[in-house]
């Protein structure tokens, strides 16, 4: 069902939580999904996926994907991708705003105030929402951002000087994920 490509774009040095020095890497991926799978969503799939990734879905998203059936399919299909790839959790999307309170208390449990705000600050600045995904790695604390592209979607020059930002400023990459179908 996944295949990829992964290619690094940058490489540049940037301090940790700890204050070491640490490489952070730009990488754009590429995730494949049949036209069949595709042809699944929202129903019966998004149901299907909420039971088999309860530590990556949850029944707001599962709102959200009912409310607007044409939308979320790719970062569903990316979510899952980081989950079998390195173990990871995402918030997808809508994890700032104070109307979707489980995943404002996650991102609250999992940044620092410092973070979080520094976060708000570059939302603000470049006038664009942060990327879809928030990724994480249970009981760590490696945590990296995604944006994820679907067939005939591009990344605004906002969201290029925004993920630029936010991995200077945060020290983590935000991944660039591009769905084929």
């Amino acid at each position: 069902m996944l295949t990829r490509q992964r290619r690094p774009l940058s490489a540049e040095p940037f301090g940790n939580i700890s204050g070491e020095l640490q490489t952070v890497r730009l990488i754009r991926t590429t995730i494949h999904c049949t036209k069949a799978i595709r042809a699944l969503w929202p129903d019966p799939l998004a149901r299907q996926w909420l039971q088999q990734y309860p530590d990556v879905f949850d029944t707001d998203d599962l709102r959200l994907t009912v409310n607007q059936p044409k939308n979320h399919f790719c970062e569903w299909f990316a979510a899952i991708h980081l989950f079998h790839r390195e173990g990871a959790h995402c918030l997808v999307e809508k994890y700032v705003f104070q109307n979707h309170p489980a995943k404002v208390a996650r991102m609250a449990a999992l940044l620092s105030k410092r973070e979080r705000e520094t976060l708000d600050a570059i939302r603000a600045d470049y006038a664009v929402q942060p990327p879809d995904l928030f990724v994480f790695v249970p009981k760590t604390r490696r945590y990296w951002f995604a944006e994820v592209k679907g067939p005939g979607d591009r990344l605004s020059t906002k969201q290029v000087r925004s993920h630029d930002a936010i991995a200077k400023a945060l020290g983590v990459p935000v991944e660039i994920i591009e769905v084929k179908i």
